[in-house]
């Protein structure tokens, strides 16, 4: 599609802080700050939506936005932006600096919960992260506040067969560091205290 009709949302929209425009589905995203709240296509301009103010994009009329694919048509969260908002400038502005602070809020929050995700963390497989949610460790803090030998514990009662080496992994994980850089004293170390945690754990019961 021709970039004339994207260039003039841009220009529209060159009030508000680092905007800029990207190729995406066919059409054109629009940021601000890195961060995509609409996107702009053949038919129109489209806002993306959000729980607090969805309902209110949708009495107003305003249309989802459908893409077709391979063997079906895609609805998304994003609403066509109408020719009436476009000569009220005062009323689009306001919903527009809205659904920014809105989705900006939305990505910070998201990157907050990936950045406590177990599975950022070094040496950390999918499986691994699967195997600790199920042992109730499902984030970050959860595994600093357990530790790697409570965590490791509790996989070994889960699944008898797992090896020392994800006991390395644990430590390795938890302490920022990959695990081939473990010298065999520190391992023999972690073993050692491993040991020393059933013990003092049988003690307790």
């Amino acid at each position: 599609m021709s970039s004339k009709f994207a260039n003039q949302i841009l220009k529209e929209f060159s009030c508000f802080d680092d905007i800029s425009i990207k190729t995406f589905f066919g059409g054109f995203s629009i940021n601000s700050k890195s961060t995509m709240f609409g996107w702009i296509g053949k038919t129109g301009f489209y806002l993306r939506g959000h729980p607090y103010y969805r309902d209110f994009f949708i009495e107003s009329g305003m249309q989802p936005l459908n893409l077709p694919t391979s063997i079906s048509t895609k609805s998304l969260d994003y609403y066509k932006v109408s020719d009436e908002w476009f000569r009220d400038r005062e009323k689009l502005y306001s919903i527009v600096k809205m659904v920014i602070e809105y989705t900006q809020h939305e990505q910070s929050e998201k990157n907050k919960l990936k950045e406590q995700r177990i599975k950022e963390l070094p040496n950390m497989t999918l499986s691994l992260e699967k195997l600790l949610f199920s042992v109730g460790i499902i984030n970050i803090p959860t595994f600093h506040e357990i530790g790697y030998l409570e965590a490791y514990n509790r996989i070994k009662n889960k699944k008898a067969s797992i090896s020392n080496n994800i006991l390395f992994i644990l430590y390795a994980s938890l302490h920022r560091r990959h695990v081939a850089s473990l010298s065999q004293s520190t391992k023999n170390e972690i073993e050692l205290a491993y040991q020393n945690f059933l013990e003092q754990k049988a003690k307790n019961t």
